[in-house]
């Protein structure tokens, strides 16, 4: 026998589940790869890794990428703003953002001169945080503006040193840049429904796109939209429970009036209704409006809202109620803006909140 025909028996009679071996040392080299990069990240963020097996903990933080105190201060740079706001329209060239503020630079109103600076940021590799009164920020490079007679805020004082290096490759990590997309979101919700455990949820999505570098946040950051997304996951038969009670109500109340807000990945985010009964006493009583807040509903951990006026016997008496999934400044403009549809768009003269 030749050495060819060594080399093919030698072959022929190799273990049939090499290939498998082979195919996970690939896989633990790949998984490697990331492990690598993700300490890499973490350690230049000066954050810890949060991969452990502890899926069902409760989320740190938001889930939308807002970084903490610690993170802005060793990140951020200060931007020092008056107390004064102006609205106005104000544009700027792709240039400009690239060369970054100038002594002497106008802006309209001081948002568009944060995502200026900020956008200017995330090309060079840094972040930008306001300046926080009572803590001193850890990096030297400043921006300084002064509201000039005009009415535009001017830049008044530049300083591009930094105490540390700049990487742009990774700043949408950073604090101030990072935050869930809306196609990750969708991403982590389908794997979350498939039963995946948070962990492995984050690393499928790591590996799909290519790595942490990729993902435009933290795994921390996914971890929090993961676990606070299950309390607004409908358990089967509630979302049609839902439905069938207002159904059934305006059957019996013309006047019943409901709304319901979902999510651009559908789910729910926001229910208003209010009773005919309730239009026709804020018809006569809606001079002062109380919207309360302190009522919450266990299993999905929304707040349950009511609107209450006064009668002219001084008793309370109920004009609405709402859920709502998230206190914030949109969902409380969308849940107002509803139950004064459902009022006619007639104005409270005063309301009261908790």
């Amino acid at each position: 026998m030749d050495s060819n025909q060594e080399n093919l028996v030698v072959q022929q009679n190799m273990n049939p589940n090499e290939h498998n071996t082979n195919t996970r040392i690939m896989n633990i080299n790949q998984d490697n790869k990331f492990d690598r990069v993700r300490d890499e990240l973490y350690k230049y963020l000066g954050m810890a890794s949060d991969d452990n097996d502890d899926d069902d903990e409760e989320p740190d933080g938001e889930y939308h990428g807002e970084a903490n105190d610690d993170e802005e201060q060793v990140l951020g740079n200060e931007l020092e703003l008056c107390d004064v706001d102006r609205e106005m329209e104000n544009e700027f060239t792709e240039e400009d953002v690239v060369v970054g503020p100038i002594s002497g630079m106008r802006f309209r109103d001081k948002d568009s001169l944060f995502v200026f600076y900020k956008e200017h940021a995330r090309l060079k590799g840094f972040s930008v945080v306001k300046r926080n009164s009572n803590k001193k920020g850890g990096d030297t490079a400043r921006l300084a503006t002064v509201l000039d007679d005009s009415g535009c805020w001017r830049i008044s004082k530049v300083v591009h040193d930094h105490n540390h290096d700049l990487i742009p490759s990774i700043s949408r990590l950073m604090a101030g840049h990072r935050s869930v997309c809306d196609s990750l979101k969708r991403d982590l919700v389908a794997y979350n429904q498939s039963s995946i455990k948070p962990s492995k949820n984050i690393r499928l999505a790591e590996v799909q796109r290519g790595g942490l570098q990729n993902l435009g946040c933290t795994p921390k950051d996914c971890r929090n939209f993961i676990l606070k997304s299950r309390n607004f996951e409908m358990q089967e038969g509630d979302a049609q429970s839902l439905l069938n009670f207002f159904c059934g109500m305006q059957v019996k109340d013309r006047e019943f009036f409901y709304s319901i807000d979902i999510d651009n990945i559908g789910r729910l985010r926001n229910v208003v209704w209010v009773h005919s009964h309730y239009k026709t006493a804020y018809e006569q009583f809606h001079d002062t409006i109380c919207f309360d807040t302190t009522y919450l509903v266990n299993r999905y951990n929304m707040k349950c809202a009511t609107f209450v006026g006064i009668n002219h016997h001084r008793q309370s008496i109920l004009l609405g109620y709402a859920l709502m999934s998230h206190e914030d400044i949109n969902n409380y403009k969308l849940v107002f803006r509803t139950w004064l549809e459902a009022m006619g768009n007639v104005h409270p003269d005063a309301i009261i909140t908790d």
